[in-house]
């Protein structure tokens, strides 16, 4: 068992870059919006979100017995929509938490077809409900492999400060 625990949020003596990074969200963090989208967008990714499931064990590996230098861990869900509708909304949530049976994060960002969620509130889910994921590694953004395969359709501006951003390979090899 793992039994509970909380992700570190930045290395220690690096609350600058830490607040930094919060800084990124909203406008300037296109991956960390809710994209349900019209289906023709969604089955555009269905690689990518095979990618990133078939390397989930890295990133719980490095979750759980992080580097110095690896933060911000965060997980990108299908969540079943609330408002009437089929489907499912792909959310990100940070400050991940997991036992031996469930995941728990919070949203990152208010949702659009949630019902009452909002930013912040949290959400449990199961290992299935897991499309992408990602964490720091220093300066590296690791994952978002849906971010990835998206990056040609964001605003170029967000795109162009994205990029660099990214690690060149998703598990930074």
């Amino acid at each position: 068992g793992h039994g509970h625990r909380s992700l570190r949020r930045h290395p220690r003596g690096a609350p600058a870059r830490r607040l930094r990074l919060r800084g990124l969200r909203g406008r300037h963090r296109p991956q960390r919006r809710c994209d349900a989208g019209p289906p023709h967008v969604v089955r555009r990714r269905p690689a990518a979100v095979e990618h990133a499931r078939a390397k989930l064990s890295f990133f719980w590996e490095h979750f759980d017995a992080p580097e110095v230098d690896e933060y911000d861990f965060s997980l990108k869900a299908a969540i079943p929509r609330r408002d009437g509708q089929p489907g499912a909304e792909d959310a990100w949530l940070e400050n991940i938490a997991r036992s031996d049976d469930k995941i728990v994060g919070e949203l990152t960002v208010n949702p659009r077809y949630l019902g009452e969620l909002r930013e912040g509130a949290i959400v449990e889910i199961q290992p299935a409900q897991i499309v992408d994921w990602a964490f720091m590694r220093g300066e590296d953004l690791l994952g978002h492999y849906t971010t990835r395969v998206m990056l040609p359709r964001l605003d170029p501006q967000q795109a162009e400060w994205l990029r660099p951003l990214l690690a060149g390979t998703p598990d930074g090899t």
